[in-house]
């Protein structure tokens, strides 16, 4: 049996990335999963590639109604919801001082916004559930600078504090509610750097290499599953060490 035997998911910015992989990962543990995206084609794709038991839906994640019709046809198509993992996000990364409004506002409605505007119209299904759980997509940037990118920095902090306060709000409920927190992570957001750059870069961190979507999703694989049944509110770090210290590039470096 897998950990996820009768379970109903829905993922959204599922249709690439750290998104395909907890997709793909929960499909393999026994779940459904509504592979939700603002690219139609990319989660026609994923689905496809899981196969009978998985759909795509396509939405704008930060639009109060194109939400709504997107968790309503994955409980319709489920009868039920079980797992929502909110993966949807995006990153601009410029200074403070260069960040328009426009930027910010766009990087916390895909960010931010959307986690409240999914939870909460799939909360009515998750209450349903024997064994509800929200796994969010927070990042390393809500506690370390990393590079420049406030915007997306700050939603993620917005992340933290949210499942937090879900977690304390939803036990009541049985809805177990956690974070993931990744580090830099192998994804078409390096898309410019090269392997050699990115196998270079991985080296820096204790764990010697960068991380991969499928390390994310092993970790909110556990985090949605029984075997956390005990573990809510948390934020689990996926990061190789790299907020503990990192390697020099040379050994004349150290």
């Amino acid at each position: 049996m897998g950990d996820f035997d009768g379970r109903r998911a829905l993922v959204t910015g599922a249709g690439g990335g750290i998104g395909r992989a907890v997709a793909i990962h929960l499909a393999k543990g026994g779940a459904r999963v509504a592979c939700l995206d603002l690219e139609e084609a990319a989660a026609q794709e994923v689905a496809g590639e899981i196969g009978p038991g998985a759909i795509a839906v396509s939405a704008d994640v930060s639009d109060e109604s194109q939400v709504h019709a997107a968790v309503e046809t994955t409980v319709d198509a489920f009868d039920g919801l079980d797992v929502l993992v909110n993966n949807a996000g995006i990153t601009i990364i410029k200074s403070f001082e260069e960040t328009s409004l426009e930027e910010w506002e766009r990087t916390m409605g895909i960010n931010l916004r959307s986690m409240f505007l999914v939870t909460q119209r799939a909360l009515p299904a998750l209450k349903a559930s024997d064994a509800g759980a929200i796994v969010n997509m927070a990042s390393m940037a809500a506690g370390h600078f990393t590079v420049p990118h406030v915007a997306y920095a700050s939603s993620k902090g917005g992340i933290v504090a949210m499942t937090r306060d879900l977690a304390f709000e939803l036990a009541a409920h049985g809805i177990r509610v956690n974070a993931v927190s990744p580090g830099p992570i192998a994804t078409a957001i390096l898309g410019k750097l090269t392997d050699e750059q990115i196998e270079q870069a991985g080296l820096r961190f204790l764990l010697g290499r960068m991380g991969r979507p499928e390390d994310v999703a092993e970790a909110v694989g556990f985090l949605a599953s029984d075997r956390a049944g005990y573990i809510t509110g948390a934020t689990l770090p996926v990061t190789g060490g790299a907020e503990l210290a990192t390697r020099p590039l040379r050994p004349e470096d150290a």
